[in-house]
């Protein structure tokens, strides 16, 4: 019982001290803040766009507005765990359809990531933000691959709001900090 008891607060410890990192860096810190405040703007402009029109694009060669948040969530996946954590997980497109799925189902899944995301990003060690991974024939610090997960997601929610716009939706007022 000792054994078991020592063995439960050194895990304890460790996870205490793990979710601890982020807190500590200004960096970490400072984008999950602005991680939350995208996340909200994200949830806001998806759910502006009725279920109906989940499927308009504007041209044949654009994703339709429910491609556009289903690639959203799983570059986060994808960003988040094969390139900042340099885990190199494959980038799987196939698990993150949108056909069939409902307009509650595809905010759901993109919640889903970004939460798993930014709880990844608090236990985060931050000494690690200096390593290195590639993409493509980029060679990118951790850190610059966070940025880039951000990056991406203005990207597409941008292109979102006219989407909104076309269908004469008001998109959500922009949140500040994000």
């Amino acid at each position: 019982m000792k054994r078991k008891t020592k063995t439960f607060f050194i895990g304890m410890f460790f996870w205490v001290v793990s979710g601890a990192y982020a807190q500590s860096d200004p960096f970490l810190s400072e984008f999950l803040e602005r991680w939350e405040g995208s996340k909200q703007y994200m949830l806001a402009i998806a759910s502006e766009m009725p279920e109906e029109l989940y499927g308009f694009r504007p041209t044949s060669e654009e994703m339709s507005f429910a491609e556009q948040l289903m690639h959203i969530a799983v570059t986060i996946e994808w960003h988040i765990f094969s390139r900042f954590d340099r885990q190199n997980t494959p980038y799987r497109v196939q698990e993150y359809r949108a056909e069939g799925l409902s307009k509650q189902e595809i905010i759901n899944v993109l919640e889903k990531e970004m939460d798993k995301a930014a709880a990844h990003i608090a236990q985060f060690d931050p000494s690690r933000l200096i390593e290195h991974n590639q993409y493509g024939e980029l060679r990118r610090t951790s850190r610059q691959f966070l940025l880039l997960a951000a990056d991406h997601i203005a990207h597409h929610r941008g292109q979102l709001v006219v989407y909104l716009r076309m269908n004469g939706i008001k998109p959500p007022n922009y949140i500040l900090y994000q």
